[in-house]
């Protein structure tokens, strides 16, 4: 009877461990139900209401404008109709190039005319959605924007430069593109006339197909890189340009009039480091000869305007005081350390730039008076864009950052060289420290606190562990973008519908 009993006593202790233990195992296996699984999937499910959502056509839904970044658009020379920056032959090298592809690439440069004055026969045609790489016979393609496109299709929207579906009346979807080369501030006032344009357009549509006349349609902004500077200035001043004194415009959150949710994705928000670097060594994507020579890149207004501020003390001296800092917006500093158009060794540049120049003498003359006044425009636009100011209520700031790559952070210069180098990285996309896309002040400063010192009033943050153009394709990105568009209401929102949502509310069977 002992014996038998012992056996019994185990049979119930090991009886409980069984089911347990197959729970357990089941519940490995099918993560439906269960608290234990450990299981991860890279994509979402959407649910009835998200696909409704998603296939709404109708005034309940804004439009979505994307706003490309630094060389996200197709550029042309508009007289021989030649195609400049879209189309590569040979390997991604520009260079060496001829005279002709040299002057129409470079930004106009003369004395005594402002930036906005210097125009030139290059325009920007479309989007860069993909990229035609010619190479030792083969032809093959390189995704620039259109993986984001694509995502934006899936959830609904439905670009204008696509045939309509069938189950559709308009286009939702536009993709502004303009002259990547050119001041940020003259691209904000193109991005107003396009807003415009669009509008004009959905409100006749609106008109036609709702009876809703001079409908206030709002749109949202994905803006990426360099583009969310653009939609940020426009955000803040509309189409003002930077007055011509020195002083700032009149912050009055014009373009919150169209603008409803602005989604700003790994923008250079506090400017990052490569922007001098490449001025000063080149810009490269390859090893060996630069893609863009010093000579070419600083002719560009709009890489001065996304240089670090002072304050971020991204450039010092060596062997200097901790609390050295390198004025990057005095044009002497570039003069004495022979960087980018000031650099003699690039008059080989200049020469193929202003041909009507005869001698080195006056080819420099010029080529210093562009670069003092891309500074001296560089550090007005940087002080307008860190003015403190909270948005309206109505409109929505939302983030999205890469944190996953060591990123330029601070570079040293040696004085009696100029050589300028990378000293210390910290975390962001490979281009844009995290910081930068959330406009730390906190940076480079002595006075310290353990919380965010930001001049942007973020509605919401999300970090991608992906690099600065993988930010666009990575699949929680993706999936958060989706939400934020499509299922998220904003205060506009709320505000335009409240009546309509109350009435639908009190007649809940709660």
């Amino acid at each position: 009877m002992q014996k038998e009993s012992k056996t019994n006593l185990s049979a119930l202790i090991i009886l409980p461990v069984c089911i347990i233990t197959g729970i357990m195992l089941c519940s490995c296996n099918s993560p439906s139900g269960s608290y234990q699984s450990f299981a991860q999937y890279d994509k979402p499910i959407y649910g009835e209401l998200a696909k409704r959502s998603a296939a709404y056509e109708g005034p309940a839904r804004n439009p979505v404008i994307v706003v490309h970044g630094f060389l996200g658009s197709k550029l042309m020379e508009s007289v021989s109709g030649k195609r400049i920056w879209g189309t590569f032959k040979g390997s991604y090298n520009l260079f060496p190039a001829s005279p002709d592809m040299v002057r129409a690439f470079s930004h106009p440069m003369e004395i005594g005319k402002p930036l906005r004055e210097l125009k030139d026969t290059t325009v920007s045609t479309s989007i860069l959605d993909d990229v035609d790489v010619r190479m030792f016979g083969f032809n093959f393609h390189v995704a620039g924007y259109s993986k984001l496109i694509n995502i934006l299709e899936r959830a609904g929207y439905v670009p204008e430069t696509n045939p309509l579906p069938a189950d559709k009346s308009f286009p939702s979807l536009f993709l502004f593109h303009y002259d990547w080369r050119r001041d940020l501030p003259e691209n904000a006032a193109r991005l107003h006339d396009f807003i415009l344009a669009k509008r004009k357009m959905l409100q006749e549509e609106y008109k036609r197909l709702y009876d809703l006349k001079d409908y206030d349609i709002q749109f949202d902004v994905v803006a990426h890189s360099m583009g969310g500077l653009v939609s940020r200035y426009y955000l803040r001043y509309g189409n003002q340009d930077l007055p011509a004194d020195g002083s700032l415009p009149k912050l009055n959150w014009a373009g919150s009039k169209f603008l409803d949710k602005v989604l700003i994705v790994g923008t250079p928000n506090s400017g990052y480091l490569d922007t001098i670097i490449e001025m000063v060594n080149g810009l490269r994507v390859e090893v060996g000869t630069p893609l863009m020579p010093p000579g070419l890149i600083a002719t560009f207004p709009s890489y001065y305007q996304m240089m670090p501020p002072l304050s971020t003390r991204s450039v010092v001296y060596n062997n200097a005081p901790e609390d050295s800092n390198v004025n990057i917006f005095d044009p002497q500093v570039w003069i004495d350390n022979k960087w980018g158009l000031a650099d003699p060794k690039q008059d080989k540049m200049l020469k193929m730039e202003l041909p009507e120049l005869a001698t080195a003498e006056e080819r420099r003359a010029v080529a210093l008076d562009h670069l003092s006044k891309c500074l001296k425009r560089a550090h007005q636009f940087i002080r307008a864009m860190q003015v403190y100011a909270t948005p309206p209520e109505d409109v929505a700031l939302i983030l999205f950052q890469g944190d996953a790559i060591p990123t330029s952070r601070q570079a040293e210069v040696d004085r009696k060289t100029g050589v300028i180098k990378v000293t210390k990285q910290e975390p962001g996309d490979g281009k844009i420290l995290v910081t930068s896309t959330l406009d730390d002040l906190r940076v480079g400063q002595k006075l310290w606190v353990p919380y965010l010192v930001c001049p942007i009033k973020w509605t919401a943050v999300y970090r991608i562990n992906a690099a600065h153009m993988g930010i666009t394709s990575n699949p929680v990105f993706a999936n958060n973008m989706t939400f934020s568009l499509v299922i998220l209401p904003t205060a506009q929102m709320h505000k335009r519908r409240l009546e309509k949502v109350l009435h639908y509310i009190k007649d809940l069977d709660i």
